[in-house]
């Protein structure tokens, strides 16, 4: 459990401060911009090579990339698994700019599909398509972020290409905040470019790591000599399949925000790029640090090991992230008031914003709850049920958000989110429970969540009291951002003791881990 600790730290970190920078990132923009006409078409065209980047990577090349580097390097040796990196870069850089190519040029109808409400306005239509052009080939750039994620990650090695985004979310405040830049269509087009930039940026911060774990990886085209390649192209086939229907959900409720009034896009944009924030730090972290250990269980066949792994992930997360949850739920306007109400950013956008967030607390733990149960399903080899479940997410999305937003409105398609994604988190445990057996520790999990959740009661009480003593409609003031921190600190301190006298200590373990890691201890 050590190791999963001190990995969980080196990650989260990383992480953290690229989330942290990634919110900054939200704030600038919704500082110089606001929730308007500019503010709806970024948001829009930055989602669009995001779901490009899916189908190419993110958890699911690491997914298929970890094990297998693991089964090849525990066969042939480092160097056939060196050989084996190169020919997936490759494959990934061609397949890549192949696939962006043909977004830029197809970059006219994607922003139909994605966004059909804003061809009632043509300037915003037209504002949408250039920047999804600008923007296109970031998800080639991200893709080979991904991949230099897993092979470091299967050395040990988390904090680097976790903290690489922080620099493309560096390079859009400086050009969201630059002194002059009073056009708002000009500031956001100065955005995009600047997220070209720092999307390079973020390759090389990866490579001189990289190059230290691994030596040089050359390029290789000899795809067919690999039997391991073919198997992780048949693995990255799945991969699509996921990504494609993971895809649908968003397309679907991007669709749908784009008839409702002006804003609605980013208030919804904002919303769940704040619970990405939260989540993100710990059930990425966790889940980054979860797959070398889970993948070398299962290679071994050590069950003891796996579900002391997957049990110590899953209580790890929840230990931090239920008590996160809580306090976006009861403060969720105060947190957008602070964080978000200066510049352009109206009283207005943030009632709407904050009524969002707090329909997005269930998704945020559904969400966290699938990048652990994930992990297993990776290290078994076994995606054909990821599919499935997949397909159950976009039914469900499809339905619940087409008539909620109708009916809510950004509200709605919060709520279909959350609906879908803890449904999809239910079908995982039930179908990963059938594939493992007892081996889950599923009792084991429930019975520290039941103590949490009763830690969690006091920080409820003392937040929304708090909460109550503030001045939100001012934002970021001196007195507001004071019964913020009492709120976080004061509740934070007592769930941290209620839990660890209900016997459940996983936040005192990682701060032991964390000083650890610092040399402190």
């Amino acid at each position: 459990m050590a190791s999963l600790y001190r990995a969980m730290v080196s990650s989260s970190l990383g992480t953290g401060i690229s989330r942290i920078l990634g919110l900054v990132r939200e704030l600038a923009v919704a500082h110089a911009v606001g929730a308007g006409v500019a503010s709806d078409a970024w948001t829009t065209a930055f989602t669009i090579p995001g779901v490009f980047r899916r189908f190419m990577a993110d958890e699911g090349l690491t997914g298929a990339l970890v094990p297998e580097i693991d089964l090849v390097e525990a066969e042939k040796g480092d160097e056939a698994a060196r050989r084996l990196a190169g020919r997936v870069l490759t494959a990934l850089v061609i397949f890549g700019s192949i696939l962006c190519g043909l977004g830029v040029f197809f970059a006219e109808p994607l922003v139909h599909l994605f966004a059909q409400g804003f061809t009632a306005d043509p300037e915003k239509f037209d504002l949408t398509v250039q920047l999804t052009r600008i923007t296109m080939f970031f998800a080639v750039l991200v893709s080979i972020v991904s991949w230099a994620e897993g092979l470091l990650n299967q050395k040990g090695h988390f904090f680097i290409p976790k903290l690489a985004p922080g620099l493309v979310s560096a390079a859009i405040v400086i050009a969201a905040m630059w002194p002059g830049m009073d056009d708002p269509y000009k500031t956001i087009q100065a955005v995009a470019w600047a997220a070209m930039v720092g999307g390079v940026a973020h390759v090389l911060i990866c490579i001189p790591p990289l190059v230290k774990a691994w030596g040089r990886i050359q390029p290789r085209f000899d795809w067919s000599v690999d039997p391991h390649f073919q198997h992780m192209l048949s693995e990255m086939g799945k991969v699509m399949v996921i990504g494609l229907t993971a895809q649908i959900n968003i397309i679907v409720l991007r669709r749908v925000a784009s008839f409702l009034q002006t804003g609605a896009p980013t208030w919804y944009w904002n919303a769940s790029r704040m619970v990405d924030f939260a989540q993100g730090i710990i059930a990425v972290g966790v889940g980054s640090a979860l797959l070398p250990l889970v993948s070398k269980a299962v290679a071994r066949e050590d069950w003891d090991g796996f579900q002391h792994a997957f049990v110590g992930s899953a209580r790890l997360v929840a230990g931090l992230l239920l008590p996160a949850a809580v306090f976006i739920a009861v403060l969720a306007m105060p947190v957008v008031a602070f964080l978000y109400r200066h510049g352009e950013y109206t009283m207005s956008d943030v009632e709407h914003t904050a009524s969002a967030l707090r329909w997005l607390v269930p998704y945020m733990i559904g969400l966290a709850g699938i990048q652990i149960v994930k992990k297993p399903f990776f290290a078994l080899g076994d995606r054909t049920p990821l599919i499935g479940v997949a397909l159950l997410g976009v039914v469900l999305t499809a339905v619940l958000g087409t008539v909620l937003g109708k009916t809510m409105g950004v509200d709605g398609l919060s709520l279909a989110l959350s609906v879908s994604t803890v449904g999809q988190l239910i079908a995982y445990l039930v179908l990963l429970r059938g594939r493992v057996g007892a081996h889950l520790g599923l009792r084991q999990i429930a019975d520290a969540y039941g103590r949490l959740a009763l830690a969690c009661v006091p920080l409820a009480l003392i937040g929304g009291g708090l909460g109550l003593l503030g001045q939100w409609e001012l934002g970021p003031t001196l007195r507001n951002g004071a019964i913020l921190a009492a709120a976080g600190g004061i509740g934070g301190l007592v769930y941290a003791w209620v839990a660890a006298k209900l016997g459940v200590d996983e936040v005192g373990a990682i701060l032991r881990a964390a000083k650890r890691k610092a040399g402190m201890s």
